[in-house]
């Protein structure tokens, strides 16, 4: 039985798990804003459960040997934390970026040797599957939404310019949907993208930034599976025939070869369920 976290920017999720993947009662909290009270709140847990095994899903760059997190755009107080801090007696712990865990999750369900997986929304995120290992060197460095579209482009939190999630995160879909003096729900925009012009140039200009990135990534690694996940991907109907259509024209390993794109079945747990799959992984083998 493992108690795994996942830890984003707003809300903690955490639950215990066990070698079937079975989940028990999910408990989530609102994630404390500084560090002493988020050390306070997840020993308080700790406690409570007294479980061997803890792993941590978390949204920022991770190194792995140190178990600390170099930089959480989000979570700011996280930065240069050391998950170690919580090591106690007969305890082991994993700590793994929040996309890469996603990733690993969709790993467990697929087993594709070779897949990424997609996350959209306020950024672009994700993972690759390279003959059945998941990428990684000394930290989770994945970074695909700071893969440059644009050669002078916007300027990214990262401090470089053009960065894909410029062009494809939740924020970039409004700012540009109100050019055309379109203020409805992102929701209702995708729902309904055949319906109105507005909303399909809307929707189809997300797609092919997003082929663009896609393609990249299919060039590289020649993947026989994209899984997508974050709130957009609950449209993935609206933008599939675009997204598609641009991987098709900018990928020649595509034309080559097939790759299947879905979309992730759990997304909720995904991250929990990925952090559970390292340590079910290593009793197993």
């Amino acid at each position: 039985m493992s108690l795994c976290f996942d830890i984003g920017g707003t809300r903690i999720k955490y639950a215990t798990i066990d070698k079937n993947y079975n989940i028990e009662q999910v408990n989530v909290i609102s994630t404390p804003k500084n560090i002493e009270d988020f050390k306070q709140k997840i020993n308080e847990i700790l406690d409570t459960f007294g479980e061997e095994n803890v792993g941590f899903s978390v949204a920022g760059i991770v190194d792995y040997k140190s178990k600390t997190v170099k930089h959480s755009p989000n979570m700011l107080f996280l930065n240069n934390f050391s998950f170690n801090e919580f090591n106690r007696r007969n305890i082991h712990i994993e700590v793994e970026n929040d996309a890469n865990a996603a990733c690993l999750n969709s790993y467990r369900i697929h087993k594709i040797p070779n897949m990424l997986h997609i996350t959209l929304g306020t950024g672009l995120g994700g993972g690759a599957i390279v003959n059945g290992k998941l990428l990684k060197s000394s930290i989770s460095v994945f970074e695909i939404g700071h893969i440059s579209a644009k050669f002078d482009g916007k300027r990214c939190g990262c401090n470089n310019r053009g960065c894909i999630e410029k062009y494809t995160g939740i924020g970039h879909i409004i700012e540009f949907a109100k050019k055309y003096n379109c203020f409805d729900p992102l929701e209702h925009i995708f729902s309904n993208y055949s319906k109105d012009k507005v909303y399909k140039r809307i929707v189809d200009r997300f797609a092919q930034y997003l082929g663009i990135v896609v393609a990249d990534l299919i060039n590289v690694f020649g993947s026989d599976l994209v899984v997508f996940s974050g709130g957009i991907a609950n449209n993935f109907d609206a933008f599939s025939q675009t997204l598609k259509k641009t991987v098709r024209r900018r990928s020649f390993v595509y034309r080559i070869k097939s790759c299947t794109f879905a979309v992730e079945e759990n997304p909720t747990f995904a991250g929990l369920l990925g952090i559970a799959s390292i340590f079910n992984e290593r009793l197993d083998g």
